[in-house]
């Protein structure tokens, strides 16, 4: 996501319907550290706390949009958070994450009027900004890599239990916007305009084998797949594909049949040597049977079958046990 043509694709899909509002090179990247000291701003506050308090989170990606409106430049931040697995409690991570990104611009605002010194109204000097001050939107998305179905909370109602209904309509609300491949219908994936597109297909198709097959199936964009976005589809979809390492594009299509082809020899040999184990069970059972049938002392036995099967003397009572039940 760290691409700017990735992250543009994906912000161009949810807020604008596959349109090409957001071009990449108009994304400044930001720090993705969020550090804010809550009561930084106020000495008064520095005082009846002792110190400052600080709150801090990362953030997977973030980008900060530049776009020219009526002659001046006008701002927006987008930030990006990748799921391989459910997130139960994403609400509210993303509140956490948006409210820090609005302190900081507020903390920046403050900071800008200290510098310039100049008469603050005792309105403006207990908050910080002024009157007219406004802030960029901060808009976070929630892309969701993993190939099952994302089950958890999409808005912070859904994880309030309430006492009394009553209360419902002052409870405010907070939504996470989310990309994931089993909401996205099958045409609108022609919205993405790169790799990303074709990695939320996969992913969508993942958990049925029929319909993977029916996306691989002769489909030239599997093919000459971007290293980049194989690496994902390896990693989150579990597919053991080889990517190397000098490769620009990788035969996805290729791969999975070889993983597939894998995987059945992996089940063979497990049979073979399942079938071994029953085998060689049998005839220490066999062996220990007709020990016993010459009566021999039950040390003696043991020690034989140590020595004639190499086991150790926990295995050799093991199967002693089994053979006289």
């Amino acid at each position: 996501m760290n691409d700017a043509d990735i992250f543009a694709d994906a912000v161009n899909f949810y807020l604008y319907g596959g349109e090409k509002v957001v071009k990449p090179n108009s994304l400044k990247p930001l720090n993705s550290d969020l550090l804010l000291h809550v009561f930084g701003h106020d000495d008064e506050a520095k005082k009846r706390k002792g110190k400052d308090k600080a709150v801090e989170r990362y953030r997977d990606v973030m980008r900060q949009w530049n776009v020219m409106e009526d002659d001046s430049c006008a701002y927006a931040i987008f930030g990006i958070e990748a799921q391989t697995k459910t997130h139960y409690g994403m609400p509210i991570r993303s509140i956490l994450n948006d409210a820090l990104q609005y302190a900081l611009q507020a903390e920046a605002l403050h900071a800008f009027h200290r510098s310039e010194g100049g008469e603050e109204s005792s309105e403006e000097f207990l908050s910080g900004m002024h009157r007219t001050d406004r802030l960029a939107p901060v808009i976070t998305l929630c892309i969701h890599f993993g190939p099952e179905p994302w089950d958890g909370a999409l808005s912070l109602r859904e994880l309030i239990a309430l006492p009394d209904e009553r209360l419902s309509p002052y409870i405010q609300d907070y939504k996470v916007l989310l990309i994931e491949p089993s909401r996205i219908g099958d045409e609108d994936f022609q919205k993405f305009s790169t790799s990303l597109g074709d990695v939320l297909r996969f992913m969508k198709a993942a958990p049925d084998k029929r319909k993977l097959k029916e996306l691989l199936n002769g489909n030239e964009v599997y093919q000459k797949l971007d290293r980049k976005a194989a690496r994902v589809i390896r990693d989150c979809a579990n597919v053991r594909i080889n990517v190397g390492t000098g490769k620009k594009v990788v035969n996805v299509c290729k791969g999975w049949e070889d993983a597939i082809e894998d995987a059945r020899e992996e089940v063979r040999k497990e049979e073979r040597e399942a079938a071994q184990e029953r085998e060689k069970n049998s005839i220490i059972s066999n062996s220990i049977e007709i020990y016993r049938e010459m009566v021999l002392p039950e040390t003696d036995i043991r020690q034989r079958i140590m020595l004639k099967y190499t086991l150790t003397e926990q295995e050799a009572d093991s199967y002693m046990l089994s053979q006289s039940a």
